[in-house]
């Protein structure tokens, strides 16, 4: 009895089946990972434009006020944040030096279900 040499139509189908069962999980990675940097992208250009906000400010204003001690910082939340965002800022007066204000901001968001966030710190001089 002669042996046919080749692949069977079956077998060649339940090879492309499961090719393309991990293009597409690869397609859904792919996209989580899309929307997962453009939540990042929003929050840096949220913190960006606050950042540039509180810079315009001058120097008393009241969303740059410390009612604290040197050391100890008092804390700001934005009120109106984009839906699915929340931004904060925390100001230390005198800190580095005299008549300097560290300002701390943050942005948290979820991604899938965890909190994620981006900081940024700058400092306001009279």
């Amino acid at each position: 009895m002669q042996s046919k040499r080749g692949f069977k139509v079956v077998e060649v189908l339940a090879v492309f089946s499961v090719a393309l069962l991990e293009l597409g999980r690869m397609q859904i990675a792919a996209s989580q990972a899309s929307s997962a940097a453009g939540r990042l992208s929003r929050a840096t250009a949220l913190a960006q434009g606050k950042i540039e906000e509180l810079l315009a400010l001058p120097y008393n204003s009241a969303l740059l006020r410390d009612e604290t001690h040197v050391g100890q910082t008092t804390s700001y939340v934005e009120p109106l944040p984009p839906l699915g965002y929340n931004v904060t800022w925390e100001v230390d007066t005198n800190t580095p030096v005299m008549g300097t204000k560290t300002v701390n901001l943050r942005v948290t968001w979820n991604n899938r279900g965890k909190p994620k966030s981006f900081q940024s710190a700058f400092y306001k001089t009279q």
